[in-house]
């Protein structure tokens, strides 16, 4: 990056920031040639307008934006393109950890680099296996050295990230490891051959034999003991910006679909009108459209004005509950509004809007795909259960683990039994 980004000095200059990153990487995603190609353009754009650093605290030196607006801002920058908004989106996520590491010169240039534009990415999903460590493994050589070996897919925005946020195995449990793009022994693999979501470049990382710095990784994990249980919320972070993603796909499409109905479509020759702007099924199915659209952006705004409220105040366990629904709700609702428009667009513009020119797939594609990131059945199944049993809801990776805790007591209970 040639010109360093702003420091955005409000959260209503964040906004105005993301509208007129949006703006440019809207153009940008409009043309079909585009779609299989890395968007170095567009995250150096996304970098450039200053909304990368816009969650960075004050204590550090920066705006400390509210949930609410940092959720706004995926959703703006998603509506011009929903995999550039996921790279946004799990640069914000990734970079929370960056603020509760030791205060140290280390944790001095992360910060720096945030507000240089520069780019956090993840690699936690393993190809084969259970949970997030799986294979890739950090262990401690015979020298003393620690050593990171293994493989990550699905690892979103790691292709164009500064940062990679990796989680592993150790003898010691869990661990997490921040690795630098030019470490040697990391590759990059730009293998994300998808039908949708291709500008999140969320390819492979591989990691051969690589030597970790000590700081690199958690002095509470590494060599410490396994890391804390994971909280109530500690997954509703990275949902909430997930929903986010999803509702401003559902945005884009409507609004690519208003224009097109508006400046390329001609009205059906039984309706007897001159627009098709004009016809009354049209506007009735746009209606459709902007309510599914409405309703998820109302869905998500309130999910985070929840998760602010929340954040004053920790240890409420009803808020906390209402947080987990919100959000859940709001997830829920994107995917609907997502997928709905974003395929029912191309029943209403014709057969002409197919065409590569106008490049309206891409709404459809990018929703499909980011879906299925987890499966909204669990989502709703949380809310149902907690309307219906009264049990408290809690996010996937905490349920599941609560799960494990159970049978493995279960288990245990059995075979002291038997011993008896």
């Amino acid at each position: 990056m040639t010109t360093k980004p702003p420091r955005l000095a409000s959260e209503a200059e964040a906004i105005a920031a993301a509208h007129a990153a949006a703006a440019k990487i809207a153009l940008l995603a409009r043309d079909a040639s585009l779609n299989d190609k890395v968007p170095h353009e567009a995250a150096e754009i996304l970098s450039a307008s200053g909304v990368t650093s816009i969650y960075v605290p004050r204590e550090f030196g920066g705006l400390g934006a509210s949930i609410e607006t940092v959720v706004e801002t995926v959703r703006i920058i998603s509506a011009a393109d929903g995999g550039v908004g996921q790279i946004l989106q799990i640069h914000n996520v990734m970079i929370r950890g960056v603020f509760s590491r030791p205060d140290d010169a280390f944790r001095a240039r992360l910060v720096a680099d945030i507000f240089a534009g520069k780019r956090f990415g993840n690699a936690l999903a393993e190809g084969k296996g259970k949970g997030k460590g799986g294979g890739t493994r950090l262990t401690l050589d015979e020298q003393g050295i620690w050593r990171l070996n293994g493989r990550k897919t699905f690892a979103t925005g790691c292709y164009l990230a500064e940062w990679i946020s990796i989680s592993a195995t150790s003898d010691q449990g869990p661990v997490g490891v921040l690795l630098h793009r030019d470490a040697p022994g990391l590759t990059l693999e730009d293998d994300w051959h998808a039908f949708g979501q291709q500008h999140s470049v969320s390819g492979s990382v591989r990691f051969d034999n690589i030597e970790v710095d000590p700081r690199f990784a958690p002095k509470a994990q590494v060599g410490g003991g396994a890391p804390d249980f994971m909280p109530r919320t500690g997954l509703t972070w990275p949902q909430i910006l997930h929903a986010a993603i999803d509702t401003g796909i559902a945005r884009g499409a409507l609004e690519a679909a208003t224009a097109y109905i508006r400046d390329n479509m001609r009205a059906w020759p039984e309706s007897g009108l001159a627009r098709a702007a004009d016809e009354q099924h049209t506007i009735k199915r746009i209606g459709e459209y902007a309510v599914a659209v409405r309703a998820a952006e109302s869905a998500l705004r309130y999910a985070a004005r929840t998760f602010d409220r929340f954040k004053a105040d920790p240890g409420n366990r009803a808020l906390e509950d209402e947080l987990i629904l919100a959000t859940a709700t709001a997830r829920a609702q994107s995917d609907e509004a997502s997928i709905f428009i974003g395929s029912d667009l191309f029943a209403l513009t014709g057969a002409n809007s197919t065409l590569d020119r106008w490049n309206l797939q891409r709404f459809w594609a990018d929703a499909r795909v980011h879906t299925t990131h987890d499966p909204i059945r669990w989502r709703i199944y949380h809310i149902g259960n907690y309307y219906l049993n009264g049990v408290p809801p809690d996010e996937y990776g905490r349920a599941a683990r609560l799960r494990q805790q159970e049978i493995a007591i279960a288990t245990n209970a059995a075979t002291k039994e038997n011993a008896l």
